[in-house]
């Protein structure tokens, strides 16, 4: 824990989601809340979309980070600034020539209904 999913506009030119994924998760380990070994990071990208109605192109990030439960309201403050700052600062992110909206959603997940196991290499 954390899941992270980034979900991304098609029309993002030259974005390379796996450098963001791993920009994330280097932002997750410095806050000191999780180890890196813990943080399981996807992206998806957004064929059909569509921002407002379509007037002005534009283009987005939606960050979405699934929490176990249990850290305080400036700690989750902190990870999701920290994020937004991530994104904020993202070269190719700046290159674009349209406005990219960046978002970071932080989700809380009841400690007490999320199972994990790890199944240990065997040979």
């Amino acid at each position: 824990m954390p899941h992270v999913v980034v979900d991304y506009s098609a029309n993002l030119e030259d974005f390379e989601a796996k450098q963001l994924l791993l920009e994330i998760n280097t932002v997750l380990v410095e806050t000191g809340y999780c180890q890196a070994i813990d943080i399981k990071a996807r992206a998806r990208k957004d064929d059909i979309y569509l921002v407002g109605l379509d007037e002005e192109q534009q283009a987005y990030v939606h960050v979405k980070i699934y929490l176990l439960s249990g850290r305080s309201s400036d700690q989750k403050q902190e990870i999701g600034q920290k994020v937004l700052d991530c994104l904020a600062t993202n070269a190719i992110l700046n290159q674009q020539q349209i406005p990219v909206q960046s978002c970071v959603e932080l989700i809380d997940m009841p400690k007490q209904d999320y199972f994990k196991q790890v199944i240990e290499k065997q040979f």
